[in-house]
């Protein structure tokens, strides 16, 4: 059994215990007689102090693992050990062992941590950079100095800013050679990320797909772009409603930025894509003839997975959708084709004749709507500037949904109400 810190003659030990005790005192006290200066004081202080405790904590497992405390209890490793103790999950604890080792080399970061001048995240940061560099470096201080570098400015940046700062220190500490190595390491880095791509993806069984992926950052930054296009107006749109809701949930940015990603994938131009078994990468949509006629009923993908019918009616509109009307025994009695679609010349007579969302109180601009029939193409709507309507994503979805009423003003504007 470990011998009891409060016990022991050792000043690091006793410290501890001290701390801790100190601290769990102060955590019961009431906090409602401190100023607002001393909370936003003490806030910042108790910050510091628990960088501080974490460099102890490295410093005490790199010696742990120095004197392989492990093995004295038949576990595999010093890591393992201490993450079974602490409850740590076993990656997180040889994480932080990994750490502990690095700031075991790197006194100057060690030393800083100690103080509270930067925090962890930080120190591995440096302590990541610096170990990564090379080894046939023409100057041994090359290294130290990048390590200084990297102290200072992290005194004034958050450890994300301070790692893209990190992939290029050698140009910074010794531009004579850095620029060169940068350059070529950057080449590899962009090779190997095309390389090592992926994406997975499969249906959840409950209307979903769940997937990752991993992509270069180049292409990262361009979904990033295009999903926040779509997300932006749709925020506001969420702030400030034009109908008759009192209020709309706003809702959390992972939520709109996968709306937005709906939105992206439904206006991708099908005609543009490369061809798929000969054929332009369109998807089919089954769906009998009573359900295309009824306010309610299903469509059926080609892939068997099904969809709603109003769902199907709306994405007719505007998307690559080819809708394949089945009769009574299943006998193909009309396949649509994309002339249906508004062209582009159309689409711009619209935004000049219409400019917004065509929804009453909408103000979304135009080229961020769809354009929707009001005579649908099922019932035989012509592609038309007479049969045309401007309506941003949220109310094209609307005028599809069975159980919303579209009432059509004499100034060419609707609106809609729950039907009773």
């Amino acid at each position: 059994m470990a011998k009891d810190a409060r016990h022991s003659a050792h000043p690091v030990c006793r410290a501890v215990a001290k701390s801790r005790k100190k601290t769990r005192a102060a955590c019961s006290s009431q906090l409602w007689q401190l100023s607002d200066d001393e909370v936003a004081a003490t806030l910042l202080e108790a910050t510091q102090l628990r960088t501080q405790a974490e460099a102890l904590e490295l410093k005490l497992a790199a010696e742990a693992d120095r004197r392989a405390v492990g093995d004295k209890v038949g576990a595999t490793d010093t890591a393992s050990w201490w993450g079974h103790e602490t409850r740590q999950d076993r990656p997180a604890a040889k994480r932080r062992m990994r750490l502990a080792e690095s700031l075991d080399r790197h006194a100057p970061t060690s030393a800083a941590l100690a103080e509270g001048a930067i925090s962890i995240e930080h120190a591995k940061v440096i302590t990541d950079c610096v170990d990564r560099l090379p080894d046939d470096l023409p100057d041994p201080t090359i290294p130290e100095r990048a390590e200084k570098h990297l102290l200072t400015e992290a005194l004034d940046r958050d450890p994300k800013s301070l790692a893209i700062l990190a992939k290029h220190v050698l140009t910074v500490v010794a531009p004579e050679i850095g620029e060169e190595r940068d350059a070529r390491a950057l080449e590899r880095e962009e090779r190997e990320a095309r390389a090592n791509a992926w994406l997975t993806m499969c249906p959840d069984g409950r209307g979903s797909y769940r997937g990752k992926f991993s992509i270069p950052t180049l292409h990262g930054e361009m979904l990033k772009k295009m999903l926040l296009a779509f997300a932006a107006p749709k925020h506001q749109a969420a702030i400030k409603t034009g109908d008759s809701e009192p209020e709309v949930e706003r809702r959390p940015s992972p939520e709109r930025m996968g709306d937005a990603f709906c939105e992206l994938l439904e206006r991708l131009p099908a005609d543009k894509l490369p061809q798929l078994g000969g054929l332009n990468a369109s998807v089919v949509v089954l769906i009998d003839f009573t359900d295309l006629t009824s306010e309610t009923g299903r469509a059926t993908l080609e892939s068997g997975e099904p969809i709603s019918a109003s769902l199907a009616r709306r994405m007719a509109c505007e998307a690559g959708l080819l809708p394949a009307v089945l009769g009574r025994t299943s006998e193909l009695l009309d396949l649509g084709h994309t002339a249906r679609l508004f062209s582009g010349a159309q689409r711009r007579g619209l935004a000049i004749t219409q400019q917004t969302c065509t929804a009453a109180g909408c103000d979304c601009p135009a080229h961020l709507c769809h354009a929707h029939h009001d005579t649908s193409w099922r019932s035989g709507g012509k592609t038309d500037m007479k049969n045309a309507r401007l309506l941003c994503p949220r109310h094209h979805a609307r005028i599809h949904d069975p159980r919303f009423e579209t009432t059509h003003h004499p100034d060419g504007g609707v609106s809609f109400h729950i039907r009773t």
